[in-house]
């Protein structure tokens, strides 16, 4: 027969194995929640990858023209790549050369992309990177170009995108009266 003190003896046991159960699931739903926020945050941190100051072309190349190389007389070379999460990716670069050259490397990136974007050219056209633009890129990408806005009153070309997207697709300003070549390219 059962007494009394052995049903305070059962429910203790049953209290304690729920306090336990209890004190389980609460500590795996706090770990899966911290988890969780640094997974957030993490993602939406950028990673940025970006030149200190100017580089050689044997240091940059590769590492964010389309084609995989800046031209051999490319000088004055300035670079920025940012991920952000599932919030995008940022490319840009500039560099000094030749006019002629210049012209071909804005083409062939074109031709190097991988859908192979057919592109219209706007000639003796104003920079259509602004100030605003620069503003952006900064905040959302987190970097630092303000490098790649280019003097005021720079004219020049632009290669643009023959459809008028700019999702994964470049934008391409060759300021003639400088010999600067400046890419930008954001999804």
């Amino acid at each position: 027969m059962t007494t009394r003190s052995d049903t305070r003896k059962q429910l203790s046991t049953f209290e304690i194995l729920w306090n336990w159960l209890f004190r389980l699931v609460v500590g795996f739903s706090a770990l899966a929640l911290g988890l969780g926020l640094l997974l957030v945050f993490s993602m939406n941190r950028p990673l940025v990858r970006q030149s200190d100051g100017y580089v050689a072309r044997s240091a940059a190349n590769g590492l964010v023209t389309l084609t995989g190389a800046f031209p051999d007389s490319a000088i004055d070379i300035r670079y920025c790549s940012s991920s952000v999460g599932l919030g995008g990716r940022l490319r840009a670069y500039r560099f000094s050369g030749p006019v002629d050259v210049l012209h071909k490397h804005a083409a062939h990136e074109f031709e190097s992309h991988w859908d192979k974007v057919e592109f219209q050219t706007t000639s003796a056209a104003e920079s259509p990177i602004t100030a605003d633009d620069i503003r952006h890129l900064q905040s959302a990408y987190g970097v630092d170009v303000p490098w790649m806005l280019p003097p005021t009153g720079a004219i020049g070309t632009v290669y643009a995108p023959a459809d008028g997207c700019s999702s994964h697709q470049p934008l391409i300003f060759v300021d003639e009266g400088n010999e600067t070549l400046y890419f930008v390219m954001t999804d």
